[in-house]
């Protein structure tokens, strides 16, 4: 019989404290203790994270970086994706390779693989820091509809509109603090004052109020309401939190999101081989240290052996960037709960 009211779910993707934790209890845990670090002091609120960012480079090695990677094991592993996701699979990976590689080509004001165009480096960088806006939102309520599916929780059509209403006006407060960091555009000029700035301000309080409003108006109703939802929705909005009071510890946000997001691969993994748990408790591991390894070669191998003599960006860090890209967009194409195969791979392990 499916609890009432406020609850943990017994159908898990692990279990339910142990998916609480990592989809999001450590990351509000981690929020509030950096907040109330900034308020008292002890870290500096101009430099959160570089006050700390050295001792973060383990964490991004086994979090962050692989969390990119293992995205190609998910959509590469089966030949069928190659006609089921066409762009994801071919498309988009073409189209980012080619502006990688024209950057590059003095036709286009490269120099060659050690010196790209900066603008055409510049322009790809910007929009994969405003794409990252639709990342973090729609892997939040992907994470919120997997466990209400999980728990038998529902939603009403209105309170899907409130709450994913509320995510899309953190989008667009995303955007307009990312333009916000950038030097003045002549086009932007309206999207990069204070004005922009102060809306998006209220109404993503106002879009916290009515989400909380949702939240209190089940559990007065007393439908069920699973806690890890809910923790993912408090997540997401703690993220925005701190980067809005604390602009600097962004890199807390990705790892966060990093977490949250490294769970289901590992189920979909351990679903695939789950004839033999040992076996496939193994096979999951290779493949995690695959993708750590592979994370570290794009990512921080050109950090620090693949520099340009001139400062200006690579071919190296260009690919690193669209990797972020193509990322976000494959992820935004494959996890799609009302795809059968999608829920079979995740859901295997659930009995019912």
């Amino acid at each position: 019989m499916t609890a009432r009211g406020l609850c943990l779910s017994p159908r898990a993707i692990f279990s339910p404290v142990v998916d609480l934790l990592l989809t999001s209890g450590i990351s509000i845990a981690v929020m509030a203790a950096l907040l109330l670090a900034v308020v008292s002091g002890i870290l500096p609120r101009t430099d959160a994270g570089g006050a700390v960012l050295p001792k973060l480079l383990l964490l991004q090695v086994l979090l962050n970086w692989p969390h990119f990677m293992v995205s190609y094991r998910l959509l590469y592993h089966d030949r069928r994706n190659l006609s089921r996701f066409p762009m994801a699979a071919v498309g988009v990976p073409a189209i980012l390779l080619t502006v990688c590689i024209a950057a590059v080509l003095p036709t286009f004001g490269g120099e060659g693989p050690m010196t790209a165009n900066v603008s055409i480096a510049y322009v790809l960088w910007v929009f994969a820091a405003l794409y990252l806006a639709w990342h973090y939102t729609g892997q939040t309520w992907g994470v919120m509809m997997i466990f209400a599916r999980l728990s038998g929780m529902t939603f009403t059509r209105g309170e899907r509109f409130i709450l994913q209403g509320g995510f899309r006006i953190l989008i667009a407060w995303h955007v307009i603090w990312g333009l916000g960091s950038l030097p003045q555009l002549p086009l932007l000029g309206l999207l990069q004052g204070s004005l922009a700035q102060l809306v998006v301000n209220i109404a993503a309080v106002m879009a916290a109020l009515a989400g909380v409003l949702i939240w209190v108006r089940k559990l007065v109703a007393k439908d069920v309401v699973d806690m890890r939802s809910v923790g993912a929705w408090i997540a997401l909005y703690s993220w925005y939190l701190v980067l809005w009071l604390i602009p600097d510890a962004f890199v807390f946000v990705q790892l966060s999101h990093a977490l949250q997001y490294l769970v289901f691969p590992a189920r979909i993994e351990i679903n695939r081989n789950d004839a033999d748990r040992s076996t496939a408790a193994a096979r999951t591991l290779l493949i995690y240290l695959a993708c750590v390894f592979a994370g570290a070669l794009v990512f921080y191998l050109p950090e620090v052996a693949l520099l340009s003599p001139t400062g200006a960006p690579t071919i190296f860090a260009l690919l690193a960037i669209a990797i972020n890209i193509h990322h976000y967009y494959t992820d935004s194409a494959i996890w799609k709960l009302r795809d059968k195969s999608v829920r079979d791979r995740l859901f295997g392990h659930v009995s019912g």
